[in-house]
């Protein structure tokens, strides 16, 4: 994509900055948090976000919010936030969740306007899923969620990091689920981003070795991807679509039209930077920050110190 041509599209929005979750890649307990401009608990409100998005809407042609955390619903306001954004002419609204909430959610968010779900789902096997995730909850319950996000009309996508030691033995439990059930999962490489800095080399398993421990059991070909996906798609012999995110070994930042916000209302242009821009009362104002935003995009991943889960994980 030229950069000349490049523009932001999708909005992908962290509603809070904490989770109900310590998985090892985003928040491990005994790495402590470097970042300290967030507060330690904070909501965007339904009228911070409405403010922010009809001052943006002259500007940006925004296709799709994706509401992200932290774990999205655990905010206390959030069937309102999806109703604000649904009559704010939103016509993709999206939410991404490790699925541990209480029952009825999923009826209530798509009758709110949610129209797609992404689910975290990072190991098939109890004992994984404990490790992964710092939890002793049922994995079982994980897998329950998103059949009933599908059965109920919402599309759903399933994410899974893949890490070194942790469960990059399960990929191929991960795909066969998901596969079976109708439902594309997408592996993504573990990125280089908060408190396992250091840790990333040893932990990294590349896109490359992903598809060779996918051909262990499947052929595959090359699936239809769009130039702004983030995700590589491929399809098996018998059906099955995956999608490798890969930020470092095959980097996709030339068809990036993500802008993202956090909890406090202010943007960001790029994961690979933490600058950020409060959006203007000014309306003559916020083009030049959108530029400003935009400007700070790189040409290929290069990780930040900030942790997923206060700029949308």
């Amino acid at each position: 994509m030229n950069e000349e041509n490049r523009k932001f599209e999708v909005l992908r929005v962290s509603i809070l900055s904490h989770c109900s979750f310590a998985c090892v890649y985003c928040a491990p307990k005994n790495k402590p948090d470097q970042t300290n401009f967030f507060p330690k608990v904070n909501y965007l409100s339904p009228e911070l976000l409405e403010s922010k998005i009809i001052a943006l809407q002259p500007h940006i042609q925004i296709k799709e919010v994706h509401l992200t955390g932290g774990e999205p619903t655990l905010h206390k306001n959030l069937i309102p936030l999806i109703k604000k954004l649904k009559e704010l002419s939103i016509g993709e609204i999206a939410i991404t969740s490790n699925g541990f909430f209480e029952d009825g959610l999923i009826h209530e968010m798509k009758l709110a306007g949610l129209t797609r779900m992404n689910f975290s789902l990072d190991s098939f096997s109890q004992i994984g899923f404990e490790k992964l995730s710092d939890r002793k909850l049922p994995v079982e319950r994980l897998f329950q969620r998103i059949l009933e996000a599908k059965n109920i009309g919402l599309e759903v996508k399933v994410n899974c990091t893949v890490l070194r030691g942790y469960n990059d033995s399960e990929i191929l439990d991960l795909l066969g689920w998901s596969g079976e059930n109708g439902i594309p999962i997408r592996f993504l490489e573990f990125m280089k981003m908060g408190p396992l800095q250091e840790e990333h080399s040893d932990c990294f398993y590349s896109a490359e070795e992903i598809r060779e421990t996918i051909r262990l059991k499947y052929n595959f070909s090359p699936y239809l991807t769009t130039s702004d996906s983030t995700a590589t798609y491929h399809i098996t012999d018998n059906g099955y679509l995956f999608g490798i995110i890969a930020n470092h070994t095959e980097p996709f930042c030339d068809g990036c039209n993500r802008l993202r916000m956090d909890s406090l209302g202010r943007i960001y242009g790029c994961l690979s930077d933490q600058t950020s821009f409060d959006i203007p009362s000014e309306t003559s104002e916020i083009a030049m920050v959108l530029k400003q935003a935009m400007d700070t995009k790189k040409k290929k991943f290069t990780g930040s110190g900030l942790s997923m889960k206060y700029i949308g994980g």
